[in-house]
């Protein structure tokens, strides 16, 4: 079911990034695309189509006794796009955000 006119679909994301190093990336993430952030919302228009993108709290996730990595819940927030125009920005946030590894 396609949700109304207006109405956002949220795309969400568990990523092993803190804030600080999320907003480093976010210029080279839109480009020269203008943006306004309040607090932990990053809101921005994509072809002419309103977006938001809200960082969840920073959390840290312990592996055994010696390793601790951060955790950030994204949430890709899409006003009035097409499944199409989704994917295609999914697919750029997820080659931007890409680490390295083997």
């Amino acid at each position: 079911m396609e949700p109304e006119r207006g109405q956002p679909r949220d795309v969400k994301k568990e990523m092993g990034i803190t804030h600080k190093d999320f907003y480093a990336e976010l210029p080279a993430l839109l480009e020269r695309i203008p943006y306004q952030q309040t607090e932990d919302t990053i809101r921005f228009q994509l072809n002419g189509k309103n977006m938001e993108i809200v960082l969840g709290p920073e959390e840290v996730r312990e592996i055994g006794r010696s390793v601790r990595l951060p955790v950030t819940f994204v949430t890709l927030r899409f006003y009035d796009f097409s499944k199409e125009e989704m994917g295609d920005f999914v697919r750029h946030f997820n080659l931007r955000f890409m680490k390295g590894g083997g």
